[in-house]
């Protein structure tokens, strides 16, 4: 097991993952059947993937956040080149494929909120290793280096970004893992993959779905520690309606997650990460990092417009915990 590791206050982040854009279609009642029409009542084109959703995020909550990865050369990367710089990330390490298609997601959404995904990765075919190790100094730069969405990035195998996450630790970096959903629904050597790749992860952030498919554990009290047998010495359990949990080192955390009126959930895993990792970089306490992923995670679900939250926004959400957040927060 990676022994405990602390940040030593407010660094900066790097994102390595899938950028894409999302169309996310509202208001569906039941899934498609092959041959016939269903009909939504809304729709929304969005900068998205687990990396675009993650450094959105971040960057509204001020922190200081780079993403290496890359877009195809069309509307769409255009779109997220501009949406990613006016947040204020640095996008010096997103690549423009000249002749490629921007992947795409298509979200259908339910009423409640849940939602099914169809993507084309389109662009994120050409994502690889080399490409990391063209910007690896935005890594050098960072504090924190986050590997999300894998698996839509099938030219960069779990071997190759084991090696990436290696090196990292091997410089001093913490590192982040956010796997999402595997579109194969993890056969076994896709689960010795990833059991394998949390050897070089200092903090790993699935949700409850994804720890039980990587463990066999059905509760999150026994997926945590075997997740930490495998390597990371905190573990955090994203678990939608039912809150959070959190293991760091032997002592355990539990939150409930906050009241709101869903408008959609598409981003919403990758936008607790976000508050997680905001206190998280500063050394807060784990209870008041989850309480802040819950409630950034919460306002974003119930945002049909300016969905990522701002700073005070998610500190008067994180007040109905009743966990103090330390001196000073606003403004760092």
């Amino acid at each position: 097991m990676n022994g405990p590791e602390t940040p030593a206050g407010g660094g900066r982040i790097c994102i390595i993952g899938n950028l894409n854009v999302d169309l996310i279609i509202r208001g569906i009642t039941q899934p498609p059947v092959w041959g016939q029409e269903i009909a939504g009542d809304d729709y929304i084109v969005v900068t998205s993937g687990q990396a675009g959703y993650l450094a959105l995020a971040l960057a509204h909550l001020g922190a200081p956040v780079s993403v290496i990865g890359n877009v195809g050369a069309d509307h769409f990367g255009r779109l997220i080149l501009h949406d990613l710089g006016a947040a204020g990330v640095d996008v010096g390490a997103v690549e423009i494929l000249a002749g490629r298609k921007t992947g795409i997601t298509v979200g259908l959404v339910r009423e409640d909120g849940e939602r099914a995904l169809v993507s084309d990765f389109a662009h994120l075919r050409h994502f690889d290793e080399a490409l990391v190790l063209r910007h690896w100094s935005q890594v050098e730069r960072s504090q924190i280096v986050c590997l999300v969405g894998p698996f839509c990035l099938p030219s960069l195998p779990l071997d190759a970004a084991g090696r990436l996450l290696a090196r990292a630790r091997q410089e001093g970096k913490i590192t982040v893992l956010d796997t999402g959903w595997d579109p194969a629904n993890w056969p076994p050597d896709t689960v010795r993959g990833i059991q394998e790749l949390l050897r070089h992860v200092s903090v790993f952030m699935p949700n409850h779905e994804e720890a039980r498919a990587i463990t066999g554990a059905d509760a999150v009290e026994d997926a945590a520690p075997a997740l930490q047998r495998l390597g990371p010495d905190l573990v955090v359990i994203k678990r939608g309606p039912q809150g959070s949990y959190a293991r760091h080192g032997a002592a355990t955390y539990a939150l409930p997650s906050l009241p709101a009126q869903v408008y959609d959930t598409v981003g919403a895993g990758d936008t607790f990460d976000a508050g997680f990792l905001y206190g998280y970089r500063q050394g807060w306490e784990i209870a008041a990092c989850l309480a802040y992923g819950s409630a950034t995670a919460s306002l974003y679900i119930s945002r049909p417009a300016d969905r990522f939250p701002d700073r005070p926004a998610v500190e008067a959400a994180t007040s109905q915990y009743g966990i103090a957040l330390p001196p000073g927060t606003a403004g760092r």
